[in-house]
């Protein structure tokens, strides 16, 4: 028995290590939420053996995941339990919002901090989508190589439709993608994980992150672009809206993956009418030098959002993109005695408001998401290779577990 005892501790079963994967991921999550913490504090927080994370602890720290910081004795007798954090130069992650004309990107450390922003124009035309997203990771990665820390994972984000599970782009009409396999375009192409998200998504994704301070677990989130031109007649197309929709923290998708593609309550199927809303194409184009039209696409986007709020019942709407700037013109228009619709009656009950993260929304937003479903790793995507391991991650970083 004694033997057998023995072999079984220096060749571990399936079980035990699938165990230790699972105990690797609670302990990371945990570090990152608390920021700092004890090994003492982990095991009563986990519910685990104490030997249980005095075995993985150096491990962590041998790889380089982690930091200690010894503290000094406190004249009361013995050494304060030293705390444990995260090492936010481990690796960085990177944020990429691609639009027609360009691209905006942030990288971040593993504690979210902004390393550096940059913008640019797009490397090739439009609609060369694969080309210009290689070349943009590619360039992006020799900017984190400057700054002398591996890149570990990206979310590029784009306006259309996207299917999670299977990392693919399910219908982009801006890029003129349909059924769009980014995996295998894309993210097969990079040694370390690359995510594809919607950009209203990836907004509300940031407001999610960081984890332990974020204001919010069920909202809305707006997101407004302008449609600079159309790409086919080159004239203005006005405004459209993608909504991130959360609910007790988690990102919904819907069973199509067609949450949040909002659909004006005024609107109706005619003469081949795409928009969004009713108002026609040739007066959405002058939103942007006429406040009339701006403020009867706002009023409408309103109308039609009363009936979504009443049945979810967000904490918050937020409203970014082209209208967060415009705020005063929704509270006028919520407040205004013509309004009697349900959010002009009820708008007091929710906290409406701007993004956190301001002009980066979108680029720092992806970002977060990557690092929240880095250090979660509870959403089920399926058998695709873009899903997200520790294991993955330490032999990008030439150290494994």
């Amino acid at each position: 028995m004694r033997k057998q005892t023995r072999i079984c501790k220096e060749f571990p079963t399936g079980y035990q290590q699938e165990q230790k994967k699972k105990n690797i991921i609670k302990i990371l999550e945990l570090i990152h939420t608390q920021q700092e913490i004890s090994r003492i504090n982990i095991a009563k927080e986990l519910g685990v053996d104490r030997s249980t994370v005095t075995t993985i602890i150096p491990e962590l720290l041998k790889v380089g995941i982690l930091q200690e910081f010894e503290q000094k004795p406190s004249g009361k007798g013995g050494r304060p339990p030293s705390p444990l954090k995260i090492n936010p130069d481990f690796g960085y992650t990177l944020g990429i919002s691609i639009h027609l004309k360009g691209y905006q990107a942030n990288l971040l450390d593993l504690n979210g901090n902004l390393i550096e922003s940059l913008r640019e124009d797009l490397p090739f035309v439009y609609n060369e989508f694969t080309q210009n997203t290689i070349t943009i990771i590619n360039r992006l990665i020799k900017t984190s190589e400057k700054h002398g820390h591996p890149l570990i994972g990206a979310v590029v984000s784009i306006s259309g439709t996207i299917n999670p599970k299977l990392n693919s782009i399910e219908h982009s009409f801006v890029f003129e993608l349909e059924h769009y396999d980014f995996q295998k375009e894309i993210a097969d192409n990079f040694p370390f994980p690359i995510l594809i998200e919607n950009d209203a998504n990836a907004c509300a994704w940031g407001e999610l992150f960081p984890q332990n301070d974020h204001l919010h677990s069920s909202f809305l989130y707006l997101l407004a672009r302008t449609n600079v031109y159309n790409t086919n007649n080159k004239s203005d197309t006005g405004m459209a809206i993608g909504i991130g929709v959360v609910a007790d923290g988690n990102m919904i998708y819907g069973a199509h993956n067609r949450a949040g593609e909002l659909r004006s309550a005024l609107w109706e199927e005619s003469n081949g009418n795409k928009n969004q809303v009713s108002i026609p194409v040739s007066k959405l184009s002058q939103i942007h030098s006429n406040e009339t039209i701006l403020k009867e696409y706002i009023n409408e986007i309103l109308i039609s959002l009363g009936p979504v709020v009443s049945v979810i019942d967000p904490e918050a709407i937020i409203i970014g993109g082209d209208l967060k700037d415009k705020l005063p013109i929704v509270f006028d228009q919520l407040n205004s005695p013509e309004n009697k619709g349900f959010l002009g009656v009820e708008h007091s009950r929710y906290t409406i408001s701007g993004p956190r993260k301001g002009n980066n929304e979108i680029c720092a937003g992806a970002a977060c998401m990557f690092l929240i479903r880095l250090f979660k790793q509870d959403f089920e995507y399926g058998p695709t290779t873009s899903k997200i391991s520790w294991n993955s991650i330490f032999r990008i970083t030439q150290g494994r577990i």
